[in-house]
């Protein structure tokens, strides 16, 4: 059995269900307690009215950190160790403490920063994210030449054979919605395009001051796929800062880590979004896909992986 562990980015559903997961226990409170203090807001704020106060990014971000690293705690107090990491975006913080090279609480007060500084890009330049329904590259050629007739569009992600992201203006994103299948997600900004590079700078300069310990498994970049182990670890930083501005190559994130041989994968917090992208690689027919989205899901996976419930 080889494992990996998957960290969803904001497109999360089921987020208050994590959170009820997190504070379950004292160090997972912690951690969504320190999310709560980086983001400016009371920790009863945050589920409060459905959980509005997640709607703004530099609130959803840390919290979302600090949901996925509870539950990672749980795995591990439960004895699953994994051979590879990966996050979806925001994710990719999440992973990279996973795999041991920062501390829990760093990787919330990094997250806290970033979702600051994409609130801010997002308010100067506005726009958001539009899935196209038909991912070949034929359909996102002509969306993208739709779109640049009314305003700034590009790549914003490749999730999946039949999901590709674009990121954009809200004019440029409207008139593509408008001739051909395609949803727009609910994030607040033109997140992983040109609108967030006024943020990579200051976002590299305080990824390269997080004290920093050697990897304790292989994290797998979802700017291109590619697996940084030990040798690759100082790589990290820079390229956790150039992703809120470049595509996420999610599909072929999934492609490496099963060519590394995962069989299992486990998504870690609020992810049935992320299996349900599982799901759709080819590459991952043969592999199970776990949750714990909450507690009864966490007991079923560790049921699955032979562990204690």
């Amino acid at each position: 059995m080889t494992v990996a562990l998957l960290f969803p980015g904001q497109g999360s559903k089921g987020v208050l269900a994590g959170l009820e997961l997190a504070t379950s226990f004292a160090e997972g409170r912690s951690l969504v307690e320190r999310a709560a203090a980086a983001a400016g807001v009371a920790i009863e704020q945050i589920a409060a009215q459905g959980g509005r106060a997640l709607d703004r990014t530099e609130v959803l971000q840390p919290v979302l950190t600090a949901i996925a690293l509870a539950a990672h705690r749980r795995l591990r107090a439960a004895g699953v160790r994994a051979r590879a990491v990966a996050g979806h975006s925001l994710g990719e913080i999440a992973a990279w403490c996973a795999a041991g090279a920062i501390a829990p609480e760093d990787a919330v007060e990094i997250a806290a920063l970033r979702g600051r500084l994409m609130a801010r890009e997002a308010a100067r330049r506005p726009g958001g994210l539009l899935a196209l329904l038909d991912g070949t590259e034929t359909a996102v050629r002509a969306a993208i030449a739709i779109g640049k007739k009314r305003g700034a569009i590009d790549l914003g992600a490749v999730n999946a054979p039949d999901e590709v992201v674009l990121t954009g203006d809200d004019a440029a994103l409207r008139a593509v919605a408008a001739a051909l299948p395609s949803r727009r997600l609910p994030v607040a900004g033109a997140w992983h395009g040109p609108a967030m590079a006024g943020a990579v700078e200051e976002l590299r300069t305080a990824l390269h001051a997080l004290p920093r310990r050697p990897l304790e498994a292989a994290f797998v970049s979802n700017r291109d796929g590619a697996v940084l182990d030990a040798d690759r670890a100082g790589e990290i930083p820079d390229r956790l800062a150039d992703q809120i501005a470049c595509p996420v190559e999610w599909a072929r994130s999934l492609a490496t880590l099963a060519d590394r041989g995962v069989n299992d994968f486990i998504t870690v917090g609020p992810g049935a979004v992320l299996r349900g992208l599982a799901r759709k690689s080819a590459a991952l027919t043969r592999a199970r896909v776990h949750g714990t989205e909450d507690a009864r899901d966490l007991a079923r996976t560790l049921e699955a992986l032979g562990g204690p419930g």
